[in-house]
């Protein structure tokens, strides 16, 4: 395939094995540093060429400082089927930066080869990538803030956004505002608000009524999906909400089924039943997670103010310095548990059993 960018310049682009639900990604010949991804057909929207020039434009106007650059694989040209002027110039997609060797954050957060005090890191390093992203001057939302979509570098636990054509970006034109928002996200990871406004629209990401001055993403709703990630990454990537039935508490009560206890966790989600920290009758964390006492008591707070109270009020959710700062700590009191085993850490003011050896016993 062919592709050119929008001053006529040529790319040769052949199909990878890489690829999502959007599109596919592509080699690009002579440039082994770049891929480019080709949109399929019905996602080549007016809405997204517009997004990825806008990228574009940022990119070439050093609007972004190279901190902002390093850490996010910006769109850097958008690719049409022809040269400007001739025929029709169909838009297909944009060339960005190729990264290797990587993992993506959905496998580091139960991967064995590394340690837990280097999750405690990479999670550290997200509430950077984070706080990078709001500091950015043109007011950016991550939006689709998934684990598909953030990649750990295991030598330093240094976090990237990749594929970030899902960003929501806000033009400003003849002083009007344009939101060019995210039409994607995978339920797991969205903020409780948003499942309830397209609820009650009786819309999805893809139609809901919004504007830049009432997105369904913003600040708050990427707060919490971080909150989540930083959860995941500290607890054998347990979700905040998951939980099973309580067969002890069950077994007193012999009229309760074990059927009609609701552990779905998207109903917690709405309702803030944050099990790790809360008593709800019939329920409890999973086993497979540490215990939530081996967290610091900061680290606790801020969990029980992104996912109980955050669900009443999301502008209570810890910014991302703040769950820095509680990270940074916690990792100071981390050290190698006295089992032995690789990758085995503990907090030094922990009295109990090695929780990771707990766990893996479970197997």
């Amino acid at each position: 395939m062919i592709a050119y960018d929008i001053n006529g310049r040529s790319y040769s682009l052949n199909e990878s094995n890489l690829g999502g639900g959007e599109g596919k990604l592509y080699s690009v010949a002579n440039h082994p540093e770049l891929y480019a991804k080709i949109f399929k057909e019905e996602k080549r929207t007016i809405g997204r060429e517009a997004k990825i020039l806008e990228w574009e434009y940022m990119f070439e106007a050093n609007e972004l400082d190279k901190n902002f650059s390093d850490q996010v694989v910006i769109p850097r040209k958008c690719l049409y089927s022809q040269k400007s002027g001739q025929n029709i110039q169909t838009f297909l997609g944009y060339l960005m930066e190729k990264q290797t060797s990587f993992k993506v954050l959905k496998d580091v957060y139960v991967e064995n080869d590394l340690s837990y005090a280097q999750k405690v890191w990479a999670a550290r390093n997200l509430c950077i990538l984070t706080n990078r992203v709001h500091s950015a001057q043109r007011g950016i939302t991550i939006g689709d803030y998934n684990a598909d979509n953030i990649v750990i570098f295991p030598q330093t636990s240094t976090a990237k956004f990749i594929d970030v054509d899902s960003f929501q970006l806000t033009i400003h034109r003849s002083n009007k505002r344009i939101l060019c928002p995210c039409t994607v996200g995978v339920p797991e990871f969205m903020a409780p608000e948003i499942a309830r406004r397209l609820k009650k629209e009786k819309a999805d990401l893809e139609n809901v009524d919004q504007d830049a001055d009432n997105p369904v993403f913003n600040k708050y709703t990427d707060l919490y999906a971080m909150a989540y990630h930083i959860f995941a990454l500290l607890m054998n990537g347990s979700s905040p909400f998951a939980s099973m039935a309580n067969m002890e508490e069950i077994s007193q009560h012999p009229s309760k089924n074990v059927s009609s206890i609701d552990i779905d966790q998207f109903h917690a989600a709405e309702k803030g039943e944050f099990v790790f920290a809360r008593h709800l009758l019939f329920k409890k964390a999973p086993e497979y997670a540490p215990k939530y006492k081996m967290l610091s008591q900061e680290l606790r707070k801020l969990f029980e103010r992104a996912f109980i109270e955050g669900a009443k009020n999301p502008k209570v959710r810890p910014e991302a310095k703040e769950f820095y700062d509680a990270l940074t700590e916690y990792l100071e009191s981390l050290e190698e548990c006295h089992c032995g085993h690789y990758g085995h850490y503990m907090p030094s003011t922990y009295t109990g059993e090695c929780e990771w050896c707990r766990i893996e016993n479970l197997k």
